[in-house]
């Protein structure tokens, strides 16, 4: 299978001319390639933050998801941990929230009575 080296289209392997962006076919390279060096920030950052900011650590874990499929699976284990650390500690911080402030106003209607 061919690929269109302006637009990264698949092309027939007879395919003299793109069909989607009119380039004349050459020599023709995968398009979703990537390269031994290529890191998806947005993964590292979403698992990072998943510790600290988890909402955060959704949002970047999501980005990461997103960029990791158009990188060809780079950091996507990475940025699926990040979403899932973030969402159970979002989870946890609400209960322990709501628990504090149920603990807190039982506290003052004790002390108003």
């Amino acid at each position: 299978m061919k690929y269109c080296s302006k637009c990264g289209a698949e092309l027939m392997d007879e395919a003299v001319i793109c069909p989607k962006c009119g380039c004349a076919v050459g020599e023709n390279r995968p398009a979703n390639t990537t390269t031994a060096n290529s890191t998806n920030g947005f993964a590292i950052a979403g698992f990072v933050l998943a510790f600290f900011f988890p909402l955060l650590g959704i949002i970047f874990g999501a980005m990461g998801i997103s960029k990791a499929n158009k990188m060809g699976g780079s950091g996507k284990g990475l940025a699926i941990a990040a979403v899932i650390i973030s969402s159970i500690a979002t989870v946890i911080s609400f209960i322990v929230f709501a628990t504090s402030f149920t603990a807190i106003m039982a506290y003052i209607a004790n002390e108003i009575r």
